[in-house]
């Protein structure tokens, strides 16, 4: 299997990152988002660590995720719910 690797800036570092999985611009839209976040972190809490600015994106941005798949769930639910009432009614009147 090919081995992508990219280098991207987090947070004014460079990090030289190799995937597997991931083409060279997925790794780079990734970063830019971690990047922005702690850049958004930074703006509104400007602490001098960036390991903590770091654990706060990424506590973030998981906790967005998090919601993001609940609401996702909730849709998938609610469809498939509507699906076998669809079929009941078609099961109903086909006969």
């Amino acid at each position: 299997m090919k081995k992508n690797e990219v280098v991207v800036n987090i947070f004014g570092n460079d990090y030289r990152v190799i995937s597997d999985d991931l083409d060279p611009e997925r790794i780079k839209e990734v970063a830019e988002i971690v990047d922005a976040r702690m850049k958004e972190i930074h703006r509104e809490f400007p602490l001098p660590s960036t390991t903590k600015i770091a654990v706060l994106a990424c506590l973030n941005l998981v906790d967005e995720y998090l919601q993001r798949e609940g609401q996702f769930n909730k849709k998938i639910s609610t469809m498939e719910e509507r699906i076998r009432s669809l079929i009941l009614k078609i099961d109903e009147a086909v006969p």
